[in-house]
């Protein structure tokens, strides 16, 4: 009669060591942080202004393929403008067609971002291009800052 006690209680016992290394092994595989991957294909959203908005830094989101998940990727798009027909649903871009991204560097948490022409004034169009970059920036990288230059010089 012991032995069969003895038994049900080594056989409990086992499983219960089994299931221990279990859930340790388990904690250990979520504790490990993978390796940082390259930045490759991604879906992200760049902002456009709306027509008839009241608020010229009111943007929407529209979905864009880049082949690098980087900031410079996602403001190259943004200087793309809106296709045919976000355009015809009222998607436009305050940002002159053939700006370029002359360059883009990170400092921290700040991307800094040099174009060849974004003007530098209080007006709704500038607020608005504004918006568009800082919004492309800030939505697809979480805890980015972004600077805006012009040709060198920082603009508001």
């Amino acid at each position: 009669m012991q032995t069969k006690y003895f038994l049900r209680y080594l056989k409990s016992f086992a499983l219960a060591m089994v299931l221990a290394g279990l859930f340790a092994s388990c904690s250990q595989e979520q504790a490990q942080k993978p390796e940082a991957q390259p930045p490759g294909p991604a879906t992200i959203k760049i902002f456009m202004s709306v027509s008839g908005g009241a608020d010229c830094t009111v943007v929407e989101p529209l979905e864009r393929k880049i082949e690098s998940n980087t900031p410079e990727a996602a403001l190259k798009a943004l200087l793309e403008g809106p296709t045919t027909k976000e355009t015809l649903e009222g998607a436009y871009s305050a940002i002159d067609r053939g700006t370029k991204l002359l360059s883009i560097k990170e400092e921290g948490q700040t991307i800094i971002a040099d174009f060849s022409s974004i003007p530098d004034s209080d007006s709704c169009r500038a607020k608005s291009i504004h918006s568009q970059i800082e919004k492309t920036v800030t939505e697809n990288f979480p805890g980015k800052k972004v600077r805006i230059l012009s040709q060198g010089k920082e603009v508001k």
